[in-house]
Formats: C-alpha cells, sequence, structure tokens
C-alpha cells in the first residue's frame, strides 16, 4: 500500500462568497434594466395615445412629450451603461479576490492534520477570508491578490507600489480580527489570542513583522512554514483546538456535524 496523504481539515468552500455577490449584484442590475424598459413601454404608449387621440391633442405638447421621452430614454441608457461598466469593474475585482482566496486555500491544505482550515469567513466577518487553528495557534487571514510591491507606510499601514489604498487595509483587518476574537472568548469562555495575516500570492512584500502593528504580512509561499513556526505562538493543547474550532465553526455560519471534512 502506498503512503497516506495527510493534510488539515478543512472547512467550507474558498471564495464562495465572491461569487455569491458576484450573482446577487448581477441579478439587481437586470431587475434595474426591466423596471426602465417598463418605464419606456409607459411612456411610449402614452406619447404614441398623444400623438393619434381620440378627440385631439395640441401639436406642441406632442412635440414636447416627445423630446422629454427622447431625454429620458438617453439618460436610461447612460445610467444602464454606467450600473454595466461598475458591474463589470466590481466583478474584475470579486474574481480577482476569488482566485487568491483559491490559491491560498490550496496552500493550507499543506497543513498537518493537527490544523484545522475554515474557509469563506467573509460573509460573517468582512476581512476574514479564511480561519486557521492548530497547536500552534489561532490565526484569521486575509488574502490580498495585488500586485507589484507591497510596504510599509512607516505609521502602521500599507502602501501598494508606493501609493496609498483608499481604504486602510491594515485598520480594517484589525478591526475583524479584534471582532473574531471577542466574539472567540464569549463562545469558549477563553481569552485566546488571534494573530491577523494578511497573505499576497503575486505581490513583492516589503513589510518587516511590527511595521503593521499587530497584522502580520507575508507572501503564500511562507505560509505554511510560518503557522508551523513557534517564534509568534502560544501553544494550544488538543483540547484547545476542538474547543476553538466548535465555536468558529459557528461564527462563520457553520456546524461540524453537518459538514463534509475534506480531506
Amino acid at each position: 500500500m502506498g503512503n497516506v496523504e495527510i493534510m488539515a481539515q478543512v472547512f467550507g468552500e474558498p471564495s464562495r462568497n465572491a461569487a455569491e455577490q458576484s450573482h446577487k449584484h448581477t441579478k439587481r442590475l437586470f431587475v434595474a434594466g426591466f423596471v426602465g424598459i417598463a418605464a419606456l413601454a409607459f411612456l411610449g404608449g402614452y406619447a404614441i395615445g398623444a400623438a393619434f387621440p381620440i378627440r385631439g391633442f395640441p401639436l406642441n405638447w406632442v412635440i414636447v412629450i416627445n423630446a422629454l421621452m427622447c431625454l429620458l430614454i438617453w439618460l436610461i441608457g447612460k445610467w444602464a451603461t454606467d450600473k454595466i461598466d461598475e458591474a463589470d469593474r466590481e466583478r474584475m475585482s470579486w474574481r480577482k479576490g476569488a482566485i487568491g482566496e483559491a490559491l491560498i486555500a490550496a496552500t493550507l491544505q499543506e497543513l498537518p492534520d493537527d490544523f484545522i482550515v475554515i474557509n469563506d469567513v467573509s460573509k460573517r466577518f468582512g476581512n476574514i477570508d479564511h480561519v486557521v487553528i492548530g497547536p500552534t495557534g489561532v490565526y484569521v487571514l486575509d488574502a490580498k491578490n495585488w500586485r507589484g510591491t507591497v510596504k510599509a507606510d512607516g505609521q502602521g499601514e500599507l502602501l501598494l507600489n508606493g501609493q496609498a489604498l483608499d481604504k486602510p487595509p491594515i485598520k480594517g483587518m484589525l478591526g475583524a480580527v479584534m471582532d473574531f476574537q471577542s466574539k472567540l472568548k464569549a463562545l469558549t469562555e477563553r481569552d485566546y489570542f488571534v494573530r491577523g495575516l494578511m497573505v499576497f500570492p503575486n505581490a513583492y512584500v516589503e513589510a518587516n513583522y511590527g511595521s503593521t502593528r499587530q497584522i502580520h504580512c507575508l507572501r503564500n509561499e511562507r505560509l505554511v512554514d510560518y503557522l508551523r513556526d513557534q517564534t509568534f505562538a502560544k501553544k494550544l493543547s488538543p483540547d484547545d483546538v476542538e474547543r476553538i474550532k466548535r465555536a468558529a465553526l459557528q461564527l462563520a455560519g457553520m456546524d461540524a456535524r453537518f459538514m463534509n471534512v475534506q480531506r
């Protein structure tokens, strides 16, 4: 018999939330389009009725109504075009994020079987894509599929290719970590430390530990070694790992009794 590969216990499907958000946004766009078509059909019928009235209608009113209808068609067309462009940009952003999550999820499967991996937690905690629980501690991960160079700005935040981001990523991640940690404490009745990680599969990272406050930034290929390292760890017992796993699955909206574990 060949060797049986032993790997981390994995719960959840990576990037599922991104796909759901993209689908919902597309549905909203179609609904808005149908509403616009209905409005145009109503106004078009009214204009035709005005142009061919049963009891006459002033010509100048017919001209005004048709002009207004043409203006409205142009405005709705412009609005629809802008919305389609916006949807395409968001879809590309979601797709890019989903690719990053999938790459990180594949790497996390390389962890040994005393680690627990929970994917797709972002629906409950916006800046958390994965939760990892193991002998070395509890970690929440945000996958960033950025390209270029990521550096610390000297004030605890990140720069991408020398430019500040519209939304401070470290600040947002810190809030998500604190929220997760407080909820974990409430469920387990123990104050476990939670480390926040930003993981970059495609960017060059120049952000030393401590330069981005309590959030550590690293490339994907360093992730498994980091999680298995004891440098930043507070050793957890198997009982601690199991207790945290049950609480984390509950926080992620999952229940271990009804989940298929990927092995």
